[in-house]
């Protein structure tokens, strides 16, 4: 039996009909949705946040010889007894992201520290350093770094041997280059310095040959896959340190992760196009001179950049595709370790 009175006919004009009507009806919602979160006002944050602004570390005769202003925000918990621990996040070669700088921040002002995130790109005019690493050196960013801590060390607000310092990647090289001994003495730098370290994916290509420290514990967090800052280079510099006399040097590899792994997707993704010295092994001298690890060539002072270019340096990086477990988990790394090393307080016994 057939009702063919009844009996609808999906046409195309049927189709676009429904199709439109389903827009509207989402649109309806979203727009109801949208009143109810804005008639209970802002979400509120459980920090505060303040722009600040600091001279960079001057160093003569470098790359960093001119007083940029920094800017930097300064993330404070609310409900908290100061003064309180802090930590320095300096950016990745992407700039200061949302994903990972910011999301860090979040994270450690649940637990009680200060963060100020200090943006090396904007105070010089700059989005990021992907496809070019020397329109802005980590030398820059380290001193960037140290002027950033001795602003915190000069607020009354925090405790001046309980801030740390991170960062992924170029980040991530100015957290570990920071407690070299000798880098300090190009910064000049002699009456402060970081409580504890944690470079995430940092790059252990060119790097110098004095690994001695300020005995600060370190923490070197890898990425098993990474293609762009591998891990291997990583363990082998770890173990330089410790050999240099820094017992507290801690390392973790994340199996199956990708360089970048704060940025969360299905699967990595390329960059054919993103500047990659992978496969560049360079000894930096006490007085600043820089040796091809390979052939012992120096290395031309004043464009490095072209001499990686015809030497060792390719194109294309892999990064990213983390998942919420290994973002989590690397947290809880971050957490764990600021504890032990006394940056932040232990975790409360109920």
């Amino acid at each position: 039996m057939t009702f063919p009175l009844a009996k609808r006919i999906w046409t195309t004009a049927s189709r676009q009909r429904f199709m439109w009507g389903s827009l509207v009806l989402a649109s309806i919602v979203t727009l109801i949705l949208a009143s109810f979160l804005l008639s209970r006002g802002p979400a509120k944050e459980p920090f505060t946040t303040e722009q600040m602004r600091f001279v960079t570390n001057v160093v003569p005769g470098t790359t960093n010889d001119e007083p940029v202003e920094v800017q930097a925000t300064l993330y404070i918990p609310k409900a908290v007894e100061f003064p309180i621990p802090a930590v320095v996040i300096t950016p990745s070669s992407s700039g200061v992201e949302e994903t990972r700088e910011v999301y860090y921040a979040r994270e450690l002002t649940k637990v009680g520290a200060a963060v100020l995130i200090i943006d090396s790109f904007a105070s010089r005019g700059l989005t990021d350093s992907l496809y070019d690493q020397s329109v802005l050196e980590q030398w820059d960013v380290e001193n960037d770094a140290i002027a950033g801590l001795a602003k915190l060390v000069a607020d009354e607000r925090f405790i001046p041997d309980r801030i740390a310092i991170m960062g992924v990647s170029k980040g991530g090289t100015v957290a570990m280059d920071t407690a070299l001994t000798i880098r300090r003495k190009w910064m000049g730098v002699d009456d402060i310095a970081f409580a504890a370290h944690i470079a995430i994916s940092p790059d252990c290509t060119w790097i110098t040959r004095n690994a001695q420290t300020t005995g600060a514990p370190i923490l070197f967090m890898l990425a098993e896959l990474d293609d762009q800052t591998p891990a291997k280079p990583c363990l082998a510099e770890s173990l330089r340190i410790k050999n240099a006399g820094n017992e507290r040097i801690e390392t973790k590899v994340y199996k199956g992760a990708h360089h970048a792994w704060e940025e969360l997707g299905w699967w990595p993704e390329h960059d054919p196009e993103a500047e990659n010295y992978s496969k560049c092994r360079v000894w930096i001298e006490d007085d600043g001179k820089m040796y091809s690890a390979h052939t012992g060539e120096l290395l031309p002072e004043d464009d490095w950049h072209s001499w990686a270019r015809d030497s060792c340096m390719i194109q294309g990086v892999t990064c990213c595709g983390g998942s919420w477990s290994l973002k989590k988990q690397a947290t809880d790394d971050i957490i764990a370790f600021l504890r032990r090393t006394g940056v932040l307080d232990e975790k409360p016994t109920s």
